[in-house]
């Protein structure tokens, strides 16, 4: 007889949502060029962003028109993602520095969050055994950009 044990336990889920128009990240980037992708935007997001576009330099003094938009589309999605995973973390930006909550590429092209500094505390508070396993869903439709994070957490 085949005798089947079933284990109960609780998983905390954390979600974080957030959509962007397009044309606002356009707007930071006409008024704020290179100092606002530094501001908020890790060198790593920065080249991924720029991937297949030719990459010029941007001059503080001058306006951004030159970015491709599908680069400005991808700065749009990370930005949304940023805000997706703080909502989820509940903390907001509120002690955590934009850089320190970053998007990666794994190496399937999947998104995935990525923490360091000021966003690890919060992080640790949530899962102290940092055995989360997080999923991220980045997604453009005419001038929008939206993000969903998921973290889930097994029981300590």
């Amino acid at each position: 007889m085949l005798e089947l044990r079933f284990w109960s336990f609780i998983l905390e889920l954390l979600l974080g949502t957030d959509i962007v128009q397009i044309s606002r990240i356009q707007r930071n980037l006409d008024r704020f060029n290179q100092r606002f992708i530094d501001r908020i935007y890790t060198l790593t997001e920065q080249q991924d962003c720029w991937r297949r576009s030719p990459l010029p330099s941007l001059n503080p003094q001058k306006p951004s028109r030159l970015i491709p938009p599908e680069v400005v589309r991808r700065f749009a999605g990370r930005w949304a993602a940023k805000e997706a995973i703080v909502k989820a973390l509940g903390t907001g930006w509120t002690g955590i520095n934009y850089r320190d909550v970053s998007v990666k590429r794994l190496t399937s092209g999947a998104p995935c969050p990525n923490f360091s500094h000021s966003a690890l505390a919060p992080l640790k508070r949530l899962d102290p055994n940092n055995c989360a396993l997080w999923r991220l869903s980045l997604t453009h439709d005419g001038d929008y950009a939206m993000a969903t994070a998921i973290a889930i957490i097994p029981p300590q």
